[in-house]
């Protein structure tokens, strides 16, 4: 377990009893145990800052930072990460304290605003008919976007067959079943929905698993985890559409691969970010919508745009609150993320910027063109100059992650926070980390 000299930060009251050598057991740490008592006694400290699970479920999971992204369960290189009746992961057999779960988490170890900022051409944008504040620049100029990323080019895009459920206009449903059905993909991973309040994640194969999977659902379901299960025979090159939190720690887990690690991760040939300002957690959005008078068993979709969220049965509008409203039903972790629209993804895709029924596609790499030029003949696609209402929300997300955030929100620094730095970073802020549930590290426990 981390343990760190008496110095600094560590040395303030409460921090527990100093060991041999001038050591002491991390901060005060709620998720310390026997090996900390251990290292303690016999002055032999494990390797600073080596994490097993239950640290890393202290600090994320059980503080309720997690954003269900399933980065930690798609990193595990011994597959010992699952998901728990509560819906979070858990270690499900023996965790080898290999550290991954911890530095592959968005809300852990991975920094990942530093991940873009060293990415090559992230940082900037150069967008036609937009200033730095989302208002109108003179026709025919070019200006830098620093919250949106690197851009090539912008349409808004309506798919020009339709499948039942989509949303948007169904660009992304379109595009993914044109892909597949040339032979561009070998399948996509994607979420479907279980209700109108749930989503699972699963691998599509074919142009009609697509379209049976239309729509949003506002679940964080932990989709990164089919990246560490087999895809099956003559899957090759598959598409991931997840939200820009997913987005990140795939794409760490492709620039930093390990051997060992039976990931996917490397045949993930394109990925499509979806616009996203928060997502929900389940049980506490169905309570508000029953607690608002309707009848959660007559919801057939839940759609955010604009601000707002609709609730709606198969044939009529049940609900509709901005989504402020609903702050206390959303994943308390989102609140930390400072990137709106996927600043890793070759596709990015929201509604904002584009009139009702279609989607806006922001063009950001190589992967990108070639999928969008394979795909364009299923589209009906207009050029996009004004990216305003992009830019305002986007601007709007990264002012409150950077409030949010107990540590600095620093783009040109390191790629990776320590648990000890976490620890004492956030120690004092209501996102500290807390005791794991038993049940949560009983692998941990009884095996470790």
């Amino acid at each position: 377990m981390t343990l760190i000299e008496d110095h600094g930060a560590g040395a303030r009251s409460g921090t527990g009893a100093r060991g041999a050598k001038g050591l002491r057991a991390p901060l005060g740490d709620p998720a310390a145990d026997l090996r900390d008592e251990i290292a303690l006694a016999g002055g032999m400290p494990e390797l600073p800052d080596k994490i097993w699970f239950h640290k890393t479920a202290a600090a994320v999971i059980d503080a309720e930072r997690c954003v269900g992204c399933g980065g930690c369960i798609a990193a595990c290189p011994s597959r010992s990460i699952g998901v728990a009746e509560d819906g979070k992961p858990t270690l499900v057999k023996m965790c080898t304290g290999c550290s991954a779960c911890w530095d592959y988490c968005p809300l852990a170890g991975l920094k990942t605003e530093a991940l873009h900022a060293h990415a090559s051409g992230a940082g900037k944008a150069t967008v036609p008919a937009t200033d730095a504040n989302g208002s109108a620049a003179p026709e025919g100029t070019a200006v830098s976007i620093e919250v949106l990323g690197h851009i090539d080019s912008a349409w808004s895009v309506a798919g020009r067959a339709t499948a039942a459920g989509v949303q948007d206009g169904g660009a992304v449903t379109a595009l993914l079943c044109q892909l597949l059905s040339t032979g561009f993909l070998d399948g996509a991973i994607v979420t479907r929905r279980v209700d109108a309040f749930h989503g699972e994640p699963f691998l599509a194969t074919s142009p009609d698993e697509v379209r049976a999977a239309a729509g949003s659902v506002y679940h964080q379901s932990h989709p990164l985890k089919v990246l560490n299960e087999p895809l099956g025979r003559g899957v090759e090159r598959i598409a991931f559409v997840g939200t820009p939190c997913q987005i990140s720690v795939l794409r760490a887990l492709q620039r930093f691969p390990w051997k060992y690690r039976p990931s996917s991760a490397g045949v993930v040939v394109l990925a499509i970010g979806l616009f996203c300002t928060r997502s929900f957690e389940p049980g506490k959005l169905e309570a508000a919508v029953g607690a608002a008078g309707v009848a959660t068993s007559e919801v057939a979709r839940v759609d955010v745009r604009d601000g707002e969220l609709v609730v709606r049965s198969a044939s009529t509008e049940l609900l509709r609150r901005p989504v402020k409203e609903l702050h206390a039903t959303s994943l308390k972790g989102c609140d930390e993320c400072a990137d709106f629209t996927g600043l890793g993804a070759d596709l990015a895709v929201g509604n904002l910027a584009s009139e009702p029924g279609r989607s806006t596609v922001l063009v950001r790499t190589e992967a990108g063109r070639d999928a969008w030029v394979a795909a364009t003949g299923a589209l009906d696609v207009r050029p996009l100059e004004d990216l305003s209402p992009v830019v305002r929300t986007a601007a709007r997300d990264r002012k409150r992650a950077v409030r949010s955030l107990a540590r600095p929100f620093d783009p040109e620094g390191p790629l990776w926070t320590s648990y000890t730095e976490h620890l004492d970073l956030y120690a004092e802020s209501e996102r500290s980390v807390q005791a794991p549930a038993t049940f949560r590290s009983h692998h941990f426990e009884v095996t470790c």
